[in-house]
């Protein structure tokens, strides 16, 4: 396996009409979007492949890349094959459960040169996203100017705007037979949580990129969910939400699921030796910190309520 390098990006880009006629044309259009490159080699140098996965939440993103990534590596190049590559299969297996019960707004595109390979949830996703992968493509990988050439094909068709794009990395990788080097930087409400792991092999067994991909992907959804799970639990306490509301039942079904992703990441280490930076997290501890969180929060549009005579003080327990 040759060396694997990636990053996952999340990116916003705010479409503006840079000659409004009206009010309506004076209303920015924004497209939110996950952005995973996926350089893929044969052992042998000979066979190139590129795929780009686009997603609406990161742990996707990163777990679709995985899957393609595993396949690559153990089947050989993706494009050429007599039986295709089953995207579907592929995309099912990563969010049955917890996603596909709880995000009716889950979207995934895969692209090749700007065409796109496969997609699900089209309707949740902006398609000026796939006009970025085509001028992309037209730009022959150099993605900071394609917002540039976006911009100059919205002039070519009779129509002037300005595109700002506003992107921060989630994710970096380096992934060789005898190191996985991944660095993730996941930004929250009140703070930024950083660390990084390094993964090398135990008892024969290389270090891969879908391995890498598939226990960042549990690190991002388990920090994600942690924040989930510690809102509504307070909000449980402040009696905000009933315990047989949905929200409560998410949240439970949520703490169920981070026990599995917890289950998921210890399987990593049981496979490869891995070292954190500074510390693993703690899953568990991060419910902790978003109920502190969420208990100044609630506390402070309480006592707002409470001030302005929109609830009783004597109703709560601050």
């Amino acid at each position: 396996m040759s060396e694997f390098n990636t990053s996952l990006l999340r990116e916003k880009f705010v479409i503006r009409d840079a000659m409004p006629a009206g009010a309506a044309d004076r209303q920015s259009i924004i497209a939110l979007s996950n952005r995973l490159a996926m350089p893929l080699q044969t052992e042998d140098g000979k066979t190139h492949e590129e795929f780009i996965v686009r997603a609406q939440n990161m742990h996707t993103c990163a777990r679709l890349a995985a899957q393609i990534s595993r396949d690559f590596h153990e089947k050989g190049p993706i494009l050429t094959r007599r039986r295709p590559f089953d995207w579907k299969y592929a995309y099912l297996a990563i969010t049955k459960g917890y996603e596909k019960k709880w995000n009716p707004n889950r979207w995934v595109a895969v692209y090749h040169k700007g065409r796109i390979l496969f997609e699900d949830g089209a309707a949740h996703r902006h398609p000026f996203l796939d006009i970025i992968e085509q001028c992309d493509a037209r730009n022959k990988g150099d993605y900071e100017k394609s917002v540039k050439v976006a911009e100059d094909a919205f002039k070519q068709a009779g129509k002037l705007v300005t595109i700002e794009h506003d992107s921060n990395i989630a994710l970096v990788m380096t992934v060789t037979k005898t190191e996985g080097k991944c660095g993730v930087i996941l930004r929250g409400p009140n703070h930024t949580t950083t660390f990084n792991f390094i993964a090398r092999p135990r008892a024969g067994r290389n270090v891969n990129p879908s391995q890498c991909l598939t226990a960042a992907a549990a690190f991002l959804e388990g920090i994600q969910l942690a924040f989930f799970v510690g809102m509504a639990q307070e909000k449980l306490r402040y009696e905000l939400i009933s315990p047989t509301s949905e929200e409560a039942k998410q949240a439970r079904e949520a703490g169920e699921k981070i026990g599995r992703l917890n289950g998921a990441v210890q399987q990593f280490e049981n496979l490869l030796d891995v070292t954190y930076r500074p510390d693993r997290p703690n899953m568990p501890a991060m419910i902790d910190i978003a109920k502190e969180f969420a208990r100044k929060t609630l506390a402070k549009d309480i006592q707002k309520k409470i001030a302005s005579g929109e609830a009783n003080a004597g109703d709560w327990v601050l």
